[in-house]
């Protein structure tokens, strides 16, 4: 992957035809920014695949091991998130609590780490949540301590994790393989001609319109009996609609 020009972006971005890995830094503030300048700098890819790769630490687990997000929650905030898992998950599924500061207190049941939050919240804005995983390898745990980690042992864990982060991007593909991507995308432009939906609207749209497929299947989209003025009314009755559908796995 070739990397960008340093001076002429905020975040290290590296890049290929067809995938972009940014650098944020730390926390959870940076991770949100560096989502949205990726997505705004780059041409609109549809529905990306999203993956948050970082380290994070646990009571028990070994240092290098991998987990997989089932559930993230906001230390400060309580607001919690919930990754769609419809694949089979081959490593384990941990709640990872985002917090402001490292968390050296490892009596509590959970992953630790300090930007899944802030890349959830955001990474929500432009895709749909089967689409939006949160991995973590280990770094710390109560026999090993973060003061043991070193750059050259989080290089040495992603090294050997790379075949599984391989196998779960290629597993979050075939859900994307499974959307009808065209008929998706041509009642989108449809609708953002019809409201004159800015960008912003337009990415939303585009969510709902997903999770409406994955819910409701051919269901056909009956706003206009409900006579929306404009394109807010509009996302507001789809979101509706989809929080009255049950949903099973």
């Amino acid at each position: 992957m070739k990397k960008l020009p340093a001076a002429s972006h905020p975040f290290a971005i590296y890049t290929d035809q067809h995938r972009v890995v940014v650098i944020s830094g730390i926390g959870k503030l940076a991770m949100a920014g560096a989502i949205g300048y990726v997505m705004a700098l780059f041409e609109n890819p549809g529905l990306p695949i999203m993956l948050n790769m970082g380290i994070a630490g646990h009571r028990k687990h070994e240092p290098g091991s991998l987990v997989l997000g089932q559930k993230i929650t906001d230390s400060e905030s309580g607001r919690s998130f919930y990754p769609q898992l419809p694949f089979t998950v081959f490593v384990p599924t941990e709640t990872v609590f985002t917090q402001a500061k490292p968390n050296a207190d490892y009596s509590t049941q959970g992953v630790f780490d300090m930007e899944a939050s802030g890349f959830y919240e955001m990474a929500v804005k432009f895709s749909s949540s089967e689409l939006i995983q949160v991995a973590k390898i280990i770094s710390d745990n109560a026999q090993s301590p973060m003061t043991n980690i070193t750059e050259t042992a989080v290089e040495r864990w992603i090294d050997l994790q790379l075949p599984n982060i391989q196998l779960l991007i290629e597993q979050i593909a075939d859900c994307r393989s499974l959307a009808p991507q065209n008929n998706v995308l041509q009642i989108q432009q449809k609708l953002s001609e019809q409201f004159h939906m800015t960008v912003s609207h337009s990415l939303k749209l585009n969510v709902l319109l997903q999770r409406w497929w994955l819910l409701k299947g051919d269901t056909e989209l009956k706003w206009q009996e409900t006579g929306p003025k404009n394109a807010k009314e509009l996302l507001a009755w789809i979101e509706n609609e989809l929080d009255r559908t049950d949903f099973y796995l």
